[in-house]
C-alpha cells in the first residue's frame, strides 16, 4: 500500500490479495472499463484509490447477485456517484421471486392440464401460450464456439484475452465437455464437438467471426499478442472504431473493437 499521496492506494497484486479476488479478474475490469485505476506509478503500474476499492465492492455484490457484467457497466455510468446496494437488491429479489411466483403457477397449470391433453383439442393450447413472453426479453446476446479441447481453450482464452472465468462441466471420465467464460457483451459458451457442430478448420477461411468490445484497445493488442495470438490485422480505425483481428490456438477468428470517440 502506498500512502504518499495523501490517500492509501492499491497495486493490483496487493488489492488481488488482500481481497481475494484474482489479478486476470482486475485486469479484465480494466479492459472492459468496468473498474479503471484512477491513478497510474509512472511505470504505468495500476494503483487503486479507496474510491475504486468502493466500485469494486458494487461490482462484487451485483456479481454475486447473479447480474451481468454488461449490466452492472450500465448501472455504474448511469449512476457515477455509486446508488443504493439495498435498494437494488430489493428490486432484485422482488424480481427473482415474481419469477418464481409465475415458475410454479405454471407448473401447476401443467400438472392439471399435461401438455399431451392439447393432442385432441388445440384450443386448450391457448392457456399455454398465454404464459409464453411474445417479445423477446433477452438483453445479453451469447456466443457458442466448438474447441476440440475445451480446457485448453478455456485457459488459453483467459490468458490471451482476458475474458472472467467460469463454471467448468466435466463428463464421468473427467474431460471436459463445457465452460463458460464471460465477456463485456455476453457469455461465451465452449462446446466440445458432437455431430452438426465441429472446430474451425485451420486449412480453410473462417466462416464467421466472433467481435467483442474492448475499454484499450491497444493494451488488450498487446496482451493477446504475448499469449501467442495470430494477429492477423493490427489495430486500425474503421466506422468510427478502433479494432484488430486475431486467429486463436484453435482457428477460431475474433475481432476486438473500441470505439474512437
Amino acid at each position: 500500500m502506498d500512502g504518499s499521496q495523501g490517500e492509501p492506494t492499491w497495486r493490483v497484486g496487493e488489492l488481488a490479495r488482500l481481497t481475494g479476488l484474482s489479478v486476470r479478474t482486475l485486469h479484465h475490469y480494466d479492459q472492459i472499463g468496468l473498474l479503471q485505476p484512477a491513478r497510474r506509478t509512472p511505470g504505468g503500474h495500476r494503483l487503486y484509490t479507496p474510491a475504486d476499492v468502493t466500485q469494486l465492492a458494487f461490482i462484487v455484490v451485483l456479481r454475486r447477485a447473479g447480474v451481468a457484467l454488461a449490466e452492472i457497466g450500465r448501472q455504474l455510468k448511469a449512476h457515477p456517484g455509486g446508488f443504493d446496494l439495498a435498494t437494488t437488491m430489493e428490486q432484485r429479489s422482488r424480481a427473482l421471486e415474481e419469477t418464481l411466483i409465475d415458475t410454479v403457477a405454471f407448473g401447476r397449470l401443467l400438472a392439471a392440464e399435461p401438455v399431451e391433453s392439447v393432442a385432441g383439442d388445440p384450443s386448450r393450447l391457448r392457456r399455454l401460450v398465454r404464459w409464453v413472453p411474445q417479445h423477446s426479453t433477452t438483453t445479453q446476446p451469447l456466443i457458442l464456439l466448438v474447441y476440440a479441447d475445451v480446457e485448453v481453450a478455456y485457459h488459453r482464452l483467459i490468458d490471451m484475452f482476458g475474458f472472467e472465468p467460469g463454471p467448468i462441466s466435466r463428463r464421468p471420465d473427467g474431460t471436459c465437455g463445457y465452460a463458460e467464460l464471460s465477456g463485456p457483451t455476453g457469455s461465451i459458451r465452449l462446446h466440445a464437438p458432437r455431430p452438426g457442430l465441429s472446430p474451425p478448420d485451420p486449412t480453410s477461411d473462417p466462416s464467421s467471426m466472433t467481435v467483442v468490445g474492448v475499454a484499450n484497445i491497444i493494451e488488450h493488442h498487446q496482451q493477446a499478442k504475448r499469449a501467442g495470438a495470430e494477429i492477423v490485422r493490427p489495430v486500425s480505425t474503421l466506422f468510427g472504431m478502433r479494432e484488430y483481428q486475431a486467429f486463436d490456438h484453435e482457428h477460431h477468428l475474433w475481432c476486438f473493437q473500441e470505439p474512437t470517440t
